[in-house]
């Protein structure tokens, strides 16, 4: 009895030491949101608040560590990460999908589920749960307990990582449900085993071929070697696995990925799409 004791009041002074800076400094309030595009509707950025996001970045450290990039759960999502997000959603017409840069509107999301017209409501039911707790979870937590997200019931996309396919990735899976017709069971057919790993690798793809298609190869490249050991993270999720099992099987993806991207590179080179940087040689001085 006396350890739980214990135990309750570390975890207090714990909340408190996590809790404390932000009541001090507060969370400031800026103007209106201007992003890249302050007359579309569709984006909202979140409120600065420096402590939460200090939190939320120090939390996804191992898995940026993982995913070996320092922008996986950063929490400072810049404008052109903002900006490649618009121009997918643009050119496929999702002109009905909210995007939330790195913002808590718990609120603001049941609001969306509760009248989203694109799913009935005997789906909403069931998807109650994991609007709401994602929703809850998805700023002070993302990068640990959770990581962007696409939220068919909402039809919201929620970035908290500054990464351009990790973004991409996410809209991938908007537009992939919005060429559903049953909407509502194409959501739920997703707790079934290996529809989750069908849906993400169309979200890839959807991801790769816009990236290829705009001549964006620098990302493209970049993107083989993210998405892939993220992907790796579904497969391993059906293998119980010990945490060294776990991050081997995560090099594993990173190795795809890397070898993906090396083919993808000659291709393009091959076809001069992707020229390789000239070396000025230096000048010899007589």
């Amino acid at each position: 009895m006396v350890f739980f004791q214990k135990s309750r009041r570390s975890f207090a002074r714990l909340l408190l030491v996590l809790i404390l800076p932000s009541l001090l400094t507060g969370c400031a309030f800026h103007p209106p949101y201007t992003g890249v595009n302050p007359q579309n509707p569709q984006f909202e950025r979140g409120i600065s608040c420096p402590p939460l996001d200090f939190f939320g970045d120090l939390i996804s450290k191992i898995y940026q560590l993982l995913f070996w990039t320092s922008k996986y759960g950063n929490h400072r999502i810049s404008p052109e990460t903002e900006k490649a997000m618009a121009e997918f959603m643009e050119k496929h017409h999702l002109t009905d999908v909210k995007v939330r840069l790195n913002q808590w509107a718990p609120h603001k999301e049941m609001g969306r589920l509760f009248t989203n017209k694109n799913v009935a409501w005997p789906y909403k039911i069931f998807l109650f749960p994991s609007t709401l707790i994602a929703s809850l979870l998805g700023r002070p937590f993302s990068g640990l307990l959770i990581s962007d997200y696409y939220d068919p019931g909402s039809n919201t996309i929620n970035i908290f990582s500054d990464s351009v396919p990790i973004a991409l990735h996410e809209a991938g899976h908007a537009n992939d449900f919005a060429t559903q017709e049953l909407k509502g069971t194409y959501s739920l057919a997703r707790i079934l085993p290996g529809i989750n790993l069908v849906q993400e690798a169309l979200a890839t793809d959807e991801a790769l071929q816009y990236l290829e298609e705009q001549g964006k190869y620098q990302e493209l490249l970049q993107a083989y070697k993210i998405l892939f050991p993220a992907y790796t993270t579904y497969i391993l999720s059906y293998i119980p696995l010990s945490p060294p099992a776990l991050v081997g099987g995560i090099f594993i993806g990173h190795i795809v990925g890397r070898m993906k991207a090396s083919d993808k590179e000659w291709q393009l080179r091959t076809e001069g799409k992707y020229p390789a940087t000239q070396v000025v040689p230096p000048v010899t001085k007589i």
